[in-house]
């Protein structure tokens, strides 16, 4: 068997100089500030890579700061410490090796199956066919699974250890839980039941370091990720975490990757299939420990539930229009949602002057919708925008125009379903069901985000300009709320003119509907005007 070394062999996919390029462990840490950024071509990939190996590998290396100040000594250092990080690697170097014959990187060595079954290295790759799990644009199916190369296997490891499906898992031969060869309840990745935020800077050691957090009594003691800690056996523990590195490299499935010999391949090797069983299971909350989601707090939570819930993302929803929750770094929002960690503490760091206010800062939003009882993965959703770092300060006028447009935004959705519903109505139609069809108040919503976005970039780079923002703002909103509207309303049937009931003085009808939906605009965006109105 061939090793593959991930601290000196390319595997890391990133952007480099405007290049999709692939870079080892080592150079991905000590010449981050040269890399751009993680290549996003599979993002549940990338955050797995971000929090399985470079984050934790950056923190054990070099110990979390003690405080700000400590933060911003290596923020401005505008680079990691080479030599540490050279020594940390070398000392773990062969818990590095992807096929190290004892101790292969986040895997078992030796496992398998009573019958000595194997799975489709697809198993690991939610978008490809696997079982129950079949997209529905997939061009291949089970029985041609894909060959992956040792870096793309490596990927799809850690994604299945942050995102991979519940239910039944085949059992392992030496885990003493199996019954009747498997093991069930088994629930998702760790990742898979958060809504995953991560900040994201102008290169690669700016990304790591805005995900650095700083802890004020250092790592745990007993804290330690996956590769200094004896390796894993088939047998498995329902646990808490030890601490941050520990749940950053939570391995959650008890895995090995089988490979075939191939001469043209990286490594001589590639990977076709695989062994997957049961892996450690979290048995209390990660609150205090988990940098990456916002929280919501129970109003009343009964006995048996966490105060706290992880708030993961909803399918279809741009990540602009959950900037209320993203911004609530000082107190909860009023459904007692609180921001992230790493955001509420980059509040800080700006609020005190360690960072500055023109900082280039993106915001990468990543979640899963699982299927029939998280055995399958229905949808993955992906966004990532601009955010203005004022706009985390409790009192900066540009968080009070940002959160004003999210709120209008809002506002004239439900204006646009209540339009496409009073047309109905005037027809003698039912109501779309909301969860049926696309309403007019998404189509809107839609046509909103790319202004958004622009939006937010602008005042990124100029925070001075909030008030103009906001005005122009309005000005466009309106114009594509008519250009969404005015098809509508043109092309209505004729029966909608005097409504179903002629008679009614203030029956639905087309003149009533529009009527309405301008006394919204303007309720909702003053008196500003366009041509389009």
């Amino acid at each position: 068997m061939t090793g593959f070394d991930l601290i000196s062999r390319p595997w890391i996919p990133v952007t480099r100089g405007g290049r999709r390029v692939e870079v080892s462990l080592l150079d991905a840490l000590v010449e981050g500030q040269e890399i751009d950024g993680l290549a996003l071509d599979n993002p549940l990939e990338a955050v797995a890579v971000l929090r399985q190996v470079l984050l934790p590998a950056v923190l054990d290396a070099l110990g979390a700061p003690r405080d700000d100040e400590e933060w911003s000594r290596r923020w401005e250092a505008g680079q990691f410490n080479a030599e540490l990080v050279l020594a940390y690697l070398r000392e773990h170097a062969d818990r590095f090796d992807l096929f190290h014959p004892t101790a292969p990187f986040a895997q078992v060595a030796g496992l398998r199956t009573a019958k000595d079954e194997t799975k489709p290295i697809s198993l690991l790759v939610p978008r490809l066919a696997t079982g129950n799990n079949v997209p529905l644009f997939s061009a291949r199916i089970e029985n041609d699974p894909p060959a992956l190369t040792p870096a793309g296997a490596a990927r799809a490891l850690l994604a299945a250890h942050c995102w991979d499906t519940a239910a039944i898992k085949t059992g392992a031969v030496g885990d003493p839980r199996v019954k009747a060869g498997k093991t069930t309840g088994n629930p998702t990745g760790p990742l898979g039941q958060l809504g995953v935020v991560v900040p994201v800077g102008a290169t690669l050691f700016h990304t790591l370091m805005l995900n650095t957090p700083v802890i004020p009594q250092g790592l745990r003691p007993v804290d330690r990720p996956q590769w200094r800690a004896a390796p894993a056996g088939p047998d498995w523990r329902e646990r808490g975490a030890l601490g941050l590195l520990d749940l950053l490299t939570w391995q959650s499935r008890r895995v090995r990757l089988l490979t075939d010999a191939d001469g043209t391949a990286p490594g001589g090797v590639t990977v076709r299939r695989v062994v997957l069983s049961a892996g450690d299971r979290l048995n209390a909350s990660a609150h205090d420990l988990e940098p990456h989601t916002a929280w919501r707090q129970a109003e009343r939570p009964r006995a048996d539930e966490p105060p706290v819930r992880a708030v993961r993302h909803q399918p279809g929803r741009s990540a602009w229009r959950g900037l209320e929750a993203l911004l609530a770094t000082s107190i909860p929002t009023s459904d007692r949602v609180t921001a992230p960690t790493l955001l509420s503490q980059l509040a800080r760091l700006r609020e005190d002057g360690y960072v500055p206010e023109d900082l280039p800062l993106h915001v990468l939003t990543v979640g899963v919708r699982y299927g029939t009882q998280s055995a399958v993965v229905d949808d993955v959703m992906v966004d990532e925008i601009p955010l203005p770092v004022v706009a985390l300060a409790a009192d900066s006028a540009v968080r009070d125009t940002v959160l004003a447009v999210a709120h209008q935004a809002e506002r004239l959705r439900v204006a646009a379903n209540r339009l496409g519903d009073d047309l109905r109505a005037a027809a003698g139609a039912e109501k779309v069901p909301w969860d049926r069809g696309q309403r007019l108040g998404d189509v809107l919503v839609h046509s909103f985000t790319p202004t958004v976005r622009r939006l937010l970039a602008g005042l990124a780079r100029s925070p001075d300009k909030a008030e103009q923002a906001e005005w122009e703002w309005r000005v466009v909103a309106r114009r594509l709320a008519w250009e969404v509207a005015e098809p509508v309303l043109s092309t209505a049937a004729p029966s909608t003119f005097l409504g179903r009931d002629p008679d009614a003085r203030y029956g639905p009808r087309l003149a009533v509907a529009e009527a309405s939906f301008r006394r919204a605009l303007n309720d909702v965006l003053g008196t500003v005007t366009t041509d389009a109105a």
